[in-house]
């Protein structure tokens, strides 16, 4: 058990570095936001949070091997080693997209790894949704909790799909900015997609706490 109370101590702090360094970058998209902030202040911060957002991606990447090895090492979860293996690997291939995208950003060649990290996020969300949904049917046997915590992660999946699509445009506003200055209509089209932005991003926090309750509670 020593083994498994070890795992669920990282399972905590992942939890604590995902949301603790993503109220860092929700905090600098506001001030990013602001349009009587001078554009070089501006530009600065939105920088600074583009690379703390590098922690909770990290953090969201590997919440998923190490809960369903939580969940396998307690018996709570009907899968075969292999496909336990299965998952670590495609974790890791995971993890490797989100590195790239880090040291790559910028260049042509991040976008196959984006490609990639966008085709595992859709295959979990559709993977793990189907998981829960399949449980409450009564197609598998799983806890209760347990179910929906997989279905929460799958959404958080799709969220954060949903998420990235929402922030395209923003740059793209914010070039036309500090190319031919600040006018309303201009910080309109840059404040649009941040609001969506922020709307998925407030979903996979509550995804996260209401997963998180459900895990130490198991109602």
């Amino acid at each position: 058990m020593s083994g498994v109370a070890s795992l669920v101590y990282v399972h905590i702090l992942l939890m604590v570095f995902w949301l603790g360094t993503d109220i860092g970058v929700f905090v600098a998209g506001l001030r990013f936001m602001d349009s009587r902030r001078p554009l070089a202040e501006r530009a600065a911060v939105i920088n600074l949070g583009m690379v703390i957002d590098r922690y909770p991606r990290i953090c969201f990447v590997l919440m998923l091997p190490v809960g369903l090895q939580i969940a396998y090492s307690l018996r709570l979860l009907p899968m075969s080693r292999g496909y336990l293996w299965l998952v670590w690997a495609v974790s890791a291939v995971w993890l490797c997209c989100v590195v790239a995208g880090m040291i790559l950003a910028g260049t042509a060649r991040v976008r196959a790894w984006q490609r990639v990290e966008k085709g595992i996020l859709l295959g979990a969300a559709v993977a793990l949704i189907a998981l829960g949904l399949a449980s409450w049917a009564g197609s598998i046997i799983l806890p209760g909790w347990l179910a929906a915590k997989l279905a929460l992660y799958g959404a958080m999946c799709l969220f954060a799909l949903l998420l990235d699509r929402s922030f395209g445009p923003v740059f793209i506003a914010f070039g036309a900015i500090s190319t031919d200055g600040s006018t309303p209509e201009r910080e309109a089209a840059l404040r649009r997609p941040m609001i969506r932005t922020y709307v998925w991003v407030l979903a996979i926090y509550a995804a996260v706490l209401i997963s998180g309750f459900l895990g130490t509670v198991r109602p």
